[in-house]
C-alpha cells in the first residue's frame, strides 16, 4: 500500500513538475518571440545611398537624440535631466561650448537662433545660467546674445527672419518619421525623398 502511494506521489510530482516546465518554457519563447518582433533591422538605406549621414542619424551610440541644422550644427539631447543644448564649436560663446538647455529655436538661411531660459545653480548662484535668446550666423560664425525679448524680435525683424519658433521634442518626434526638415539644402532633400519614395515601394 505504501508502495503504490509513492509511486502516486512521485507520479504527481512528476506531472507538476512537467506542467510549470511547459509553462515556463511557453512564457520563454513567447517572450523570446516579442523581443525579436521589436528588435528592428538596422536601416542602412540611406547610408547605402551615399548621403552625408549628417542629416539622418538621429541618435548617437549612447542613444543621445539628435536634430541636425546647418552642418556641423545641431541641438542633442543629453545629459542628467535630459535637455537640448547647440554645441557652438570655435563660435565665441560666453556661456561656454554649449547653449543649454533650449526650449525653443528655429532655422532659416545661414541662422540658427532660439531662446534659452534660466537656469539655477543651487550649489552656488554665481553659476546660474540667465534667460537668455539668441542668433547664431554660421557662415560668420558670429553669436549674439539678447536679454531681452523685444530686442532680440527687432533684431528678426532686421534680419528678415521669421518669429515662429518650433519645440525641440516635437521637431525630432516629425524628424525620426521623416528625416526632410525645411531647412536642409535642396540637393539633400531630393535625395532623402527619393530614397523614402524607394523605402515606399
Amino acid at each position: 500500500m505504501k508502495l503504490i502511494l509513492i509511486t502516486d506521489t512521485l507520479g504527481k510530482m512528476k506531472r507538476l513538475i512537467c506542467s510549470v516546465l511547459y509553462v515556463i518554457l511557453t512564457i520563454g519563447l513567447y517572450s523570446c518571440d516579442k523581443i525579436e518582433k521589436k528588435m528592428q533591422i538596422p536601416d542602412y538605406s540611406y547610408r547605402n545611398s551615399k548621403i552625408d549621414e549628417f542629416y539622418y542619424i538621429n541618435e548617437t551610440v549612447g542613444n543621445s537624440q539628435i536634430i541636425p541644422l546647418i552642418k556641423p550644427y545641431d541641438i542633442m539631447k543629453s545629459g542628467s535631466p535630459q535637455e537640448w543644448g547647440l554645441a557652438t564649436y570655435d563660435t565665441l560663446n560666453e556661456l561656454g561650448n554649449v547653449i543649454s538647455p533650449i526650449q525653443m529655436f528655429n532655422v532659416h538661411n545661414i541662422y540658427i537662433y532660439g531662446y534659452k531660459p534660466f537656469e539655477k545653480d543651487d550649489i552656488d548662484s554665481k553659476f546660474n545660467s540667465p534667460e537668455t535668446w539668441f542668433i547664431l550666423n554660421t557662415v560668420e560664425k558670429k553669436l549674439i546674445f539678447f536679454d531681452k525679448e523685444s530686442e532680440f524680435k527687432a533684431e528678426l525683424k532686421n534680419l528678415n527672419l521669421p518669429e515662429e519658433m518650433l519645440t525641440p521634442d516635437a521637431v525630432f518626434e516629425q524628424y525620426k518619421n521623416n528625416p526632410v526638415l525645411p531647412w536642409f539644402p535642396e540637393d539633400i532633400k531630393k535625395q532623402l525623398e527619393e530614397v523614402k519614395k524607394q523605402k515606399g515601394n
